[in-house]
């Protein structure tokens, strides 16, 4: 060899060198400097995800298919066989019937070396999260987010701050997280987008759910609120929605099994204006919450008698009097002026049917905490905006059965009731009454958690929630707790709604 093509030889093998080494898939890989990791295969375009204790690929897809066909993409350097079929890339493939659930040969080959792997389609949406650093409850960890939905073609991706969350939750392993959407990774400067079809945020919430053995009862008590019909002459409720779905977690090339996805309750996902305040019951504070006393003294921060300001910012400003008011009419006023007034204060249809909710899901850990009072201005009154409702159906906050002959109320439920402020006792009679013939009827409620369970027992996530985390979720068992208990609670409620 001449020296001339020696000294190119020598300069280009370091070229030819790296550019082989790129090629080579690494299937467990680390996240590179920008947070990426290496999609093993898209289809379609939308790419599948990688849980490494298991070779198992994911990928969310809305239905069974006789003929899926996707447009597959690999490795340049892989060869790659689904099913005993091998896979042109970049092109259109013929998969053929596909079952979702079911589980698929796939094998890699690359540079000799063959690697197995199992494929699942999933009809759930898949959520990853990419970070290389631990995640706390605070302050917020970098990450990025890849979300792909079962009926778009294409891959959410966003730089996020992400923290863990829950003050109860954190004593399991499965934490619930929540996370914020960053412009850029050097910058915690928020956005809003749409996400899973929910209106536009920056902020997010993925609920673990670890009390529950169901997964769904917060997920369908939240749908029952949202579904709850007008009153009379009202077509629509003027309430405030939240919506969730379940999806599956990835956390690097690592399944954590199923949460419940969710919208978060914010300035921004209220539309608030300047008057508007929000507060949250986050503690029961000697019965603070439920109405059964209060320290009149004001509050220099953000906590107030087991509430939690969120809106104002408290950073800014502090505005507890509008709640201040609210307690001295319902604590300390006369049971006249309570009668003249209250309906000032609070939106009785909107109490009635916070009520009415509290004690059709027996949520016992909510009727002095994991609720929001709202005020959108300063001559509304206040509404209840209902939240983690895991605890609820049959199990207490801790997961524990419970019973279903109790009727759940406060001090200031109390007080509605027995002075019968705005005719409230006839209200609830026949607000109740109306709903069990549609939206509360034994059919409906029993149909609504079958479809969620039916859903999530199809994706087949729960074998590997139960791996994952230990546990022994029985959905079959769970489901007929679930229904016996639907049963009697009702039958236990009207006979409760008859007397008033």
């Amino acid at each position: 060899m001449s020296k001339k093509w020696l000294t190119y030889f020598i300069l280009l093998f370091p070229i030819i060198f790296h550019s082989c080494y790129l090629e080579e898939t690494v299937f467990d890989a680390e996240p590179d400097d920008a947070l990426n990791l290496p999609a093993l295969l898209k289809l379609n375009g939308k790419q599948c995800f990688f849980d490494a204790p298991q070779n198992m690929l994911r990928y969310s897809l809305t239905e069974d298919s006789s003929d899926f066909s996707p447009f597959v993409e690999h490795n340049r350097n892989s060869l790659l066989t689904f099913n005993g079929k091998t896979l042109d890339n970049n092109k259109i493939n013929p998969f053929g019937e596909i079952e979702i659930g079911k589980t698929y040969p796939l094998t890699i080959e690359n540079n000799g070396t063959q690697q197995q792997f199992k494929f699942v389609f999933t009809n759930l949406p898949v959520v990853q999260i990419i970070s290389d650093s631990e995640i706390y409850d605070e302050p917020k960890t970098l990450a990025k987010i890849q979300i792909t939905e079962t009926e778009s073609a294409s891959t959410f991706s966003s730089f996020a701050g992400i923290e863990r969350r829950g003050k109860f939750s954190k004593y399991f392993d499965k934490r619930s997280m929540g996370f914020a959407l960053w412009k850029n990774m050097n910058s915690i400067s928020e956005y809003s987008a749409p996400v899973l079809g929910f209106q536009p945020n920056s902020d997010w919430i993925l609920n673990s759910t670890v009390v529950d053995p169901s997964r769904i009862r917060n997920l369908v008590s939240l749908e029952i609120w949202n579904n709850l019909p007008g009153w009379e002459n009202e077509e629509n409720l003027n309430y405030t929605e939240i919506h969730s779905k379940p999806v599956e977690v990835f956390l690097n090339n690592k399944l954590q099994g199923i949460y419940i996805f969710s919208e978060r309750i914010n300035r921004e996902f209220l539309e608030a204006g300047n008057e508007a305040v929000l507060y949250k019951a986050i503690d029961w504070s000697d019965g603070a919450t439920r109405f059964e006393r209060f320290n009149p003294k004001s509050s220099n921060n953000r906590f107030w008698n087991g509430w939690e300001q969120e809106i104002p910012d408290p950073d800014s400003v502090l505005n507890w009097k509008p709640l201040e008011n609210l307690y001295a009419l319902a604590v300390h006023a006369s049971d006249e002026t309570f009668k003249n007034t209250i309906s000032s204060q609070i939106d009785l249809e909107n109490f009635i049917d916070y009520f009415l909710l509290l004690n059709l899901t027996s949520a016992g850990d909510n009727t002095g905490k994991n609720m929001f009072f709202y005020k959108e201005n300063s001559s509304a009154p206040f509404q209840i905006i209902p939240w983690d409702l895991d605890g609820a159906w049959g199990i207490r906050y801790d997961g524990t059965r419970t019973g279903y002959e109790s009727v759940l109320t406060n001090h200031l439920f109390d007080r509605l009731v027995e002075i019968n402020a705005g005719n409230l006792k006839q209200k609830l009679k026949n607000r109740w009454f109306y709903l069990r013939e549609n939206n509360f009827s034994e059919e409906q409620l029993i149909r609504l958690f079958a479809y969620y369970f039916s859903e999530i027992e199809e994706s087949g996530i729960i074998v590997h929630e139960n791996r994952i985390w230990n546990e022994n979720l029985n959905f079959d068992a769970e489901r007929s707790y679930i229904e016996t208990w639907i049963e009697n609670r009702l039958i236990f409620l009207d006979e409760y709604f008859s007397q008033l």
